[in-house]
């Protein structure tokens, strides 16, 4: 059997059944032991590096990692001074057991890992987009961290400012 069928066709059935790149959530956490806890998150589509504030990234999860991924951490100030790794599909936690991950990042295997990339969508620093945290009352909240703005809601959490963090938009 023969088929006529014009490049650009060919190109639209090729585009249609590639798959689809989708973002990942992955948090860094004060805990030295689980993934478990307080964290700060970032949700991109892949090779992007993302800075945690201090006293976090003790244990860090990568949430429903796709096949053919791999998530990665780092020490120092970017996403070169390799740490850890741990591979899709699934969620993986990697724990420290003291060292602490200042930098993390997934990317999909075979594309090799990927320098700083300076602009995400919406954060062009490259920081964390979110933050989960337990307030007085014990109540799970979820908040957007604005660019720039991941230490001092580090320190607000630290110093158990609940009334400053609960202004921050939720996310």
């Amino acid at each position: 059997m023969y088929f006529n069928m014009k490049p650009s066709a060919l190109l639209a059935i090729t585009v249609a059944l590639a798959p689809v790149a989708s973002a990942v959530r992955y948090a860094g956490f004060a805990s030295t032991t689980s993934c478990s806890g307080d964290n700060f998150f970032c949700e991109d589509n892949g090779g992007v590096c993302c800075s945690l504030p201090t006293g976090f990234g003790f244990s860090v999860e990568f949430d429903n990692l796709p096949a053919g991924t791999q998530g990665q951490g780092y020490t120092g100030s970017t996403c070169g001074d390799f740490l850890f790794s741990v591979f899709g599909p699934g969620t993986k936690c990697w724990n420290g057991g003291g060292a602490r991950a200042s930098h993390m990042n997934f990317f999909h295997s075979p594309q090799g890992r990927r320098s700083v990339l300076p602009v995400r969508e919406g954060n062009s620093t490259c920081a964390p987009s979110g933050f989960v945290y337990h307030d007085e009352k014990g109540a799970k909240k979820t908040i957007k961290v604005p660019v720039g703005e991941a230490e001092l809601v580090a320190a607000l959490h630290a110093s158990k400012d609940f009334a400053e963090l609960a202004t921050y938009e939720a996310y």
